[in-house]
């Protein structure tokens, strides 16, 4: 069985191979995962990978490749197999990580300090000057407890001898730590045998080193520090990790529209004031992070957070300016740091690099230019890495003369042809009139990304990383950006490890009960508010085709009396609510409603995701699966008939449900509930309100039948008539019932109730509009519960009035944050 799963792996020559040795066989730390897996039969593989997948895609795993046509929507790629590490490698990895986190700390702590490096000729002026990962702005500010590079990470890749090198140093907003923990989420399901067995190192503990370190180094306040993790937003590719990692380590997800500095302090804008802000773990490139003194056309930074760091008020991980050590020419300088800030030799040696701006590394450079890298110094500057094996002579003169203007902005790196590791590929073979799939192992390139935390006792390290998987064959760079996939790192132990370790260590007090109710932003709890919308947009949605499209297959009559259009109730309410369009062809129009991916209720559920994306830090794996399902449906792709359209209707119907009784049972009566409960009712009494229009005015001819089954009160109907469906107890059950949840009554006792609770505590802003609205329908007599009634149609404008004024004012209250001071105001 193992030889059959070898079979076909082929060892590139010139390459170290991660999974067999020079006589073709497998390395001794590979040899019981490989005789475990070739136990597993072909469709039990090919499940593990359609398993997988599946998770992924529901638990909406993403990462945004910005040439990929799918945008933010591309789903993270994992390989099932894992990259194992032996002990003893790792052993040396972890000390020359650590090693060189202490090392890249004392040069960040120097160069924003007294400067010797520079001043004794260690690092040229213009290697550190010349790079925008310097800051001036921020010279002599010292973080809490001396730590400018609180975070780290390296990228590692493996020689043809079997020995890693630094090809990167991170040190700017370091990712792919919480990629790494879902990859181990993924992938230690569909081995959990196997990654007991092996005594597998886990990674919380380094996630408790981060976290721990940040609450120890954070400014005391009042009560417990309040942690922020800093996201440019939704539209950054690594979204999905900064809302992991915020629900993991229990911080709060911020932009920077969500601070504020007042008195020299960062403080977070929720709906119940002003809360401050102790410490900020960093996910967004330090010049966008303020406006005031770094980059002014970022509108994603906080005007003043530098002063803030600059007076202690807040911890900021990594410290600003520490991109700086990213520069690819200090690579070539730090064997000799090593020996004179730590006083011993670099444990992980760096790739060779060279900078261009020294007269001797330039001239030497093209004279081995087939051996080399020619990259930019400076990351930022958007320039592509050249191969000087790619260049024909011309291509070389050209190239050159470039350098040649700006040589300082240049460095020439090693070429390393690095390791490969197996992967599992799925190949799709044609076998008569059905299609099968196969699985087979074949190599790829590799690279290793390895993280380091600083804690009172030194840097700690992962004991594992994120593998990142060259996206084809002969790709000799590595990079999620041009489509590559990844693995989990299997750091193996030698003996069992404790399983039963937890984030979560510290006790908690009694104080902690009172001061850990939640703090709401006031950008969460408006996304909440248009989730509550949305979702009720789109279950109003998905029910009203689904009886539009139930009367066009059962023959209804598709005409009324009404001469100004002809369209039955139902199409006239899809039209007023833009499902669709005025035609001829209903049938075409509602499939198109249904099931094209782009208009209909596609458009709606794409708003509601789009929503959801932005609350990731706070909506459970459950959520996001049925959420996911939604928009993952087969129908947006294949179309199909009105038939196929009403089954997917129902499934939509319940899916939207199914998110419903996660809000019934699932939340908390927080704050935060009660704005997606507000958002809920309103958007449901405005659509009922809308569909007693066009039922009392333009579908008086029609039967009720329909009005009922939209207002899904069916059941509840029949259960208390015995009659067919009429006016007077059909506008009773849907108008004046406050126990039916359907009911405009229900919904605005409910938005009455929530509307008080806010006010209690933030002041009146929509009770003065309520209350005149329920006034006027708790007067509603019985004998106006008929479709002429003017009284009626008065009573049911003024509650969709209502309606549409209370979310204006609610915004106004607590979203839109005039309260925010402007840069001009802090500078005065």
């Amino acid at each position: 069985m193992l030889r059959t799963l070898l079979e076909g792996y082929a060892v590139h020559e010139g390459r170290y191979d991660e999974l067999l040795g020079a006589a073709g066989e497998p390395r001794p730390h590979w040899e019981a995962f490989l005789k475990t897996l070739a136990q597993r039969q072909g469709p039990d593989i090919g499940d593990t990978l359609s398993l997988m997948e599946r998770e992924i895609r529901e638990n909406g795993i993403t990462y945004n490749v910005y040439a990929d046509p799918q945008g933010a929507d591309r789903p993270w790629e994992v390989d099932p197999l894992p990259l194992l590490i032996s002990p003893a490698e790792w052993d040396e990895i972890e000390a020359g990580i650590a090693q060189r986190a202490e090392l890249l700390n004392r040069v960040l702590t120097d160069l924003y300090g007294p400067q010797e490096l520079l001043r004794n000729g260690s690092v040229p002026p213009s290697v550190v000057f010349g790079h925008s990962g310097f800051l001036h702005q921020v010279q002599g500010i010292r973080p809490a407890g001396g730590v400018h590079l609180f975070q780290y990470a390296a990228d590692l890749a493996r020689s043809p001898d079997g020995r890693w090198w630094v090809v990167n140093d991170r040190t700017q907003a370091p990712s792919g730590a919480g990629y790494a923990l879902e990859n181990r989420l993924v992938v230690s399901r569909v081995f959990p045998q196997m990654f007991r067995d092996l005594h597998v190192q886990h990674l919380a503990s380094f996630f408790s080193n981060l976290r721990e370190s940040l609450l120890r180094l954070a400014p005391k306040g009042d009560g417990p520090p309040l942690i922020g993790l800093l996201t440019p937003g939704p539209y950054n590719e690594t979204y999905f990790e900064h809302a992991l990692l915020a629900r993991y380590l229990g911080f709060a997800l911020v932009e920077g529209s969500d601070l504020t500095v007042r008195d020299g302090r960062v403080w977070m804008k929720t709906v119940d004031g002003l809360k401050r802000v102790h410490a900020l773990l960093r996910r967004q490139d330090d010049d966008y992070c303020d406006p005031l003194e770094l980059r002014s056309d970022s509108a994603l930074g906080v005007a003043g957070l530098t002063d803030c760091a600059r007076r202690g008020t807040v911890l900021l991980a990594n410290a600003l300016g520490s991109g700086v050590l990213e520069s690819g020419a200090l690579l070539g300088y730090l064997p000799k740091l090593s020996e004179q800030l730590l006083g011993e030799p670099l444990l992980l040696p760096s790739v060779a690099t060279w900078w261009l701006g020294e007269p001797a590394a330039f001239d030497d450079a093209w004279k081995r230019i087939d051996h080399l890298i020619i990259k930019p110094l400076d990351r930022s500057a958007g320039e592509p890495a050249v191969f000087g094996a790619d260049l024909s002579a011309d291509e070389r003169v050209l190239l050159r003369a470039r350098v040649a203007a700006r040589p300082q902005r240049y460095v020439a790196q090693e070429w390393v042809h690095v390791s490969q590791a197996p992967v599992l590929e799925r190949e799709q073979r044609a076998q008569g009139a059905a299609a099968r799939h196969s699985e087979h192992l074949s190599a790829r390139t590799v690279g290793l990304r390895v993280f380091a935390v600083a804690t009172p006792n030194g840097y700690r390290v992962m004991p594992g990383g994120l593998t990142r998987v060259a996206g084809n064959e002969d790709d000799r760079v590595i990079g999620m950006q041009r489509g590559g996939r990844s693995k989990d790192t299997w750091v193996l132990s030698d003996r069992p490890v404790n399983a039963s370790f937890s984030l979560l260590t510290r006790t908690v007090t009694p104080t902690d009960l009172a001061t850990t109710k939640g703090n709401v932003p006031s950008r969460t709890a408006e996304n909440l508010f248009w989730f509550g919308r949305y979702g009720e947009r789109c279950d109003a949605s998905a029910r009203l085709l689904r009886v539009a499209v139930a009367g066009v297959l059962g023959n209804v009559d598709a005409r009324a009396d009404d001469p100004e259009d002809g369209l039955t109730p139902t199409l006239a309410l899809a039209r007023r609510m833009g499902l669709i369009d005025a035609s001829d062809d209903v049938g075409t129009e509602l499939l198109r409603a249904a099931t094209h991916p782009d208009e209909g209720l596609s458009v709606r559920l794409r708003q509601l995701l789009r929503v959801a994306f932005s609350l990731r830090d706070r909506m459970s794996a459950d959520n996001w699966r049925t959420l996911n399902q939604l928009i993952a449906d087969p129908v947006f792709q294949r179309g199909g008939s009105l038939a196929l359209a009403l089954a997917w209707l129902d499934r939509a119907v319940t899916s939207m449900m199914t998110l419903s009784g996660f809000v019934l049972d699932g939340m908390t009566r927080s704050t935060s509930w009660r704005f997606l409960s507000i958002g809920r009712r309103i958007e449901r009494l405005s659509t009922l309100c809308q569909t007693l229009k066009v039922a009392t005015r333009e579908g008086r001819s029609s039967g009720l039948d329909w009005l009922l089954e939209l207002a899904d009160s069916t059941v509840t109907f029949r259960s208390r008539y015995l009659v067919a469906p009429e006016w007077l107890p059909v506008l009773d059950l849907l108008l004046r019932d406050d126990t039916n949840p359907r009911s405009v009554a229900f919904q605005v006792k409910g938005l009455v109730e929530y509307v008080d609770k806010l006010e209690r505590t933030h002041g009146r802003f929509a009770s003065d509009l309520l209350g005149p609205a329920q006034a006027a329908l708790l007067a509603l007599g019985a004998h106006d519960l008929h479709p002429e009634s003017e009284a009626l149609a008065a009573v049911i404008d003024q509650l969709q009035r209502a309606a549409h004024t209370v979310s204006d004012e609610l915004t106004l209250k607590f979203f839109s944050h005039a309260a925010s001071r402007s840069v001009l105001s802090l500078v005065a």
